[in-house]
């Protein structure tokens, strides 16, 4: 494990018990965790650049002394992302059910972000218990769009209901109309190849919603 306090740089504070607190935690993760989430906010800086720079994180977890990848090291649990624009993304507060649409977009936006680099991302839409925040870890790498997984079908249908306005139900099945709705966004985001088998695809996908989320444009 190594021990760290900044992503690239970036602060991670901590809120579960004092929210708004500003003060250095120390985290653990594995090196090559570490290493993805160097990644990941390199995707994040330069696909919402037009907010600025990111200002700080917020996390709920990295290593826990629990079963699971938390155990393992090889998972983040996100909270909140504030950008020096004075933009918000916050799982925290459950922005994936936000009467804004904006913020629903930026939610959305933000988690295709985190599915480009982690195979796992459990988001408000998966289940109660992820409502307040978005799980990534590193499991079952590499990051691919699986009909049969609950985590992937429903943060489709819940991208395909609030940029396209599909009326999907977000059940976590993907029947004939997810499928007609996910083939429309694959279209009109101009990607080729295909994003149930090829990383690059799927994640040039991500990389188009999380555009779209970050500008609020409808695809």
């Amino acid at each position: 494990m190594i021990t760290f306090s900044r992503i690239d740089g970036t602060p991670v504070y901590y809120w579960r018990s004092n929210r708004g607190n500003t003060t250095l935690r120390n985290w653990q993760c594995t090196q090559a965790f570490y290493d993805s989430l160097v990644l990941w906010i390199r995707d994040l800086r330069s696909l919402s650049s037009g907010y600025g720079s990111i200002t700080y994180l917020v996390s709920a977890g990295f290593y826990v002394n629990k079963p699971g990848q938390h155990g393992a090291g090889t998972a983040m649990d996100l909270d909140h992302v504030r950008w020096s624009g004075g933009q918000v993304s916050s799982p925290l507060d459950r922005h994936h059910a936000s009467g804004t649409q904006s913020l629903r977009r930026r939610y959305l936006a933000v988690d295709a972000v985190c599915r480009r680099r982690f195979r796992y991302a459990l988001d408000g839409w998966y289940n109660a218990d992820h409502e307040d925040h978005i799980h990534a870890d590193f499991a079952g790498l590499p990051t691919v769009c699986q009909k049969g997984s609950r985590s992937d079908t429903v943060f489709v249908q819940a991208m395909c209901n609030n940029f396209m306005g599909s009326g999907l139900s977000v059940d976590g099945d993907w029947g004939p109309l997810t499928q007609s709705a996910f083939t429309t966004a694959k279209s009109r985001l101009g990607i080729s190849g295909d994003p149930h088998t090829s990383t690059t695809a799927w994640r040039a996908m991500l990389s188009g919603i999380a555009r779209h989320g970050f500008a609020n444009q409808a695809i």
